[in-house]
């Protein structure tokens, strides 16, 4: 269960005066450092031993060089403007946050503690000891800064929405950040615990907008060395990292990290076979080859990834409901699940995991039906067709989904665009009526993700449009005091989706890590279980 408010002040009256105050942190907590996540095999391995084997009985190796290889580079540097896809595996390198979770838990990370003494205020206590990768401090005026940038709509930074709930940010000293909400808001560290990723002022004001992006500043154990869009990004230890391990050791255990640019899946395949690099992200149809690899270790992250497609809302001709519901009709996702991911996934329910305690069997998606496809159709006018285009990143899933659409007598004619161009082209600007794309899983609380993808200022929200019903809804959650008056919240709002049919669901599915037997302590990054969390790993 995800902390918040209200798991944190339990039997009190709203009136009262609250305090949740948590103590700073000098090392990771032990959930950080644990299993997260199982391969079929069972191998998952934590706080720097390896797969299947026990913690106490490894000392982890300090030095080195972790490999890895991606299909594309990030499509921001900027943590503040990261876009999604790979970006948060990259950014948790070199941009760490105040609050992290663990366990489901927030906790104070590079915060030394917070306390909310109510729905309306948060007051952040900052460790002295933390400074940007320039050597500048970390203090309330950074804290102050970041937050305000955030919230600039020229700046368009991906938990925009989130950062607009704060009304305005107080530094009573250096080292202490009252941030003064909107609104009470109970739910407010949920969506805040993504966004509070916080970058050098000097560094911006020095480099101004494109200039950050191509050699950002922040926090992390990791610092920017070099960003080549088409060849190797490396990020080099931060020697001044303050943030300790379980056992006490001194952060990060390698010396460099070096992600290369592979775009052939077979070739990133050979590459991990072969020992040239140490970890990619394995693609579905090559986990068979790689689980029998003896000097692989496979970690999957289950029911961790879901695809979609998603329609301008507020343009024509999307904006119909009839529409978009012959598309959802139209689309047979157990086909989808055989062809693109052979099997081992499963139609998506809205965004939800398999472990979600929001799911539920009577939560609605559509199924395949060729005959309401062409019902909806002729409703939404056009009975002998339509042809539209489609904007997408992913052109497997793209591809797929035309073929299907093509039976239904909806022609659709495909974009391949790099991410950064498609989230500008589609999701700002509105020039496709749809495009498909992908994320990570909802396993939480759900109210970051409605914020960022339904309400009117989340930046995932296609086409932009003021959703003033939407608002209402996510409004709702945010003084909300128990778990299940929110859950049935979230399933109201998840059939609201449905019967709009806001979107198209089409499958989830796992997401697998391919490592090599030395590298030790990778496991999924917990509330982005896509990307690998590197923070404690280490070569043998």
């Amino acid at each position: 269960m995800a902390d918040n408010y209200w798991t944190r002040i339990s039997a009190a009256r709203l009136g009262r005066r609250r305090f949740i105050s948590v103590a700073g942190l000098a090392t990771f907590g032990v959930a950080a450092a644990g299993t997260v996540g199982c391969g079929s095999d069972g191998n998952s391995s934590g706080g720097g031993a390896p797969a299947g084997q026990t913690t106490t009985a490894v000392v982890p190796k300090r030095g080195g060089e972790l490999i890895m290889a991606r299909a594309t580079n990030l499509a921001f540097t900027d943590p503040q403007r990261s876009s999604g896809g790979t970006d948060p595996g990259f950014n948790r390198l070199y941009a760490e946050t105040l609050l992290h979770r663990e366990g489901g838990k927030i906790v104070p990370y590079i915060a030394q503690a917070y306390e909310q003494p109510d729905l309306g205020t948060i007051t952040i206590k900052l460790r002295p000891d933390v400074k940007f990768g320039d050597g500048t401090p970390l203090n309330a005026a950074a804290v102050k800064f970041s937050i305000e940038r955030g919230k600039d709509e020229k700046l368009a930074a991906r938990d925009r929405a989130a950062m607009l709930l704060v009304e305005r940010v107080d530094a009573p000293d250096e080292f202490t950040a009252v941030l003064k909400l909107t609104r009470p808001n109970g739910l407010f560290l949920d969506a805040f615990t993504t966004a509070n990723i916080l970058v050098s002022p000097t560094a911006v004001n020095k480099l101004g907008v494109d200039g950050f992006n191509r050699q950002p500043v922040a926090a992390g154990p990791y610092t920017v060395n070099q960003i080549v869009q088409d060849g190797d990004t490396v990020f080099l230890k931060n020697p001044t990292w303050p943030i300790k391990a379980p056992n006490g050791d001194a952060l990060p255990y390698f010396d460099k990290i070096t992600n290369k640019i592979i775009p052939q899946p077979e070739a990133r395949t050979a590459a991990l076979i072969s020992g040239e690099v140490d970890l990619v992200t394995i693609e579905l149809a090559s986990v068979k080859q790689i689980k029998s690899t003896a000097t692989v270790t496979v970690i999957e992250s289950p029911s961790a990834s879901y695809q979609i497609l998603e329609f301008i809302t507020n343009k024509a001709p999307t904006n119909s409901v009839a529409l978009r519901k012959a598309i959802n009709y139209a689309i047979n996702r157990e086909e989808l699940n055989q062809q693109l991911a052979f099997g081992l996934g499963k139609p998506a329910v809205e965004s939800l995991s398999g472990d979600s305690w929001v799911a539920d069997p009577s939560l609605p998606f559509y199924a395949y039906d060729a005959a309401k496809a062409q019902e909806f159709l002729a409703q939404a006018g056009y009975p002998n067709g339509i042809e539209l285009k489609m904007a997408t990143y992913s052109p497997a899933h793209a591809e797929a989904i035309q073929a299907q659409l093509a039976k239904a007598k909806i022609k659709t004619i495909i974009d391949n665009l790099e991410l950064a161009v498609y989230q500008d082209r589609f999701r700002a600007k509105a020039e496709y009526p749809m495009g498909t794309a992908g994320s990570g899983t909802e396993s939480g609380e759900m109210y970051q993700y409605f914020l960022q993808r339904y309400g009117s200022a989340g930046r995932f929200s296609p086409g932009r449009p003021e959703n003033k019903d939407w608002d209402a809804e996510i409004t709702k959650l945010e003084t909300m005091a128990t778990q299940e008056e929110r859950k049935k919240q979230y399933q109201a709002m998840i059939r609201l989706s449905y019967e709009q049919a806001y979107r198209a669901f089409t499958i989830s599915t796992p997401v697998f890590f391919g490592v090599l037997n030395k590298v030790r302590g990778v496991v999924p990054l917990e509330g982005n279980g896509t990307n690998a969390d590197l923070r404690l790993a280490w070569k043998a």
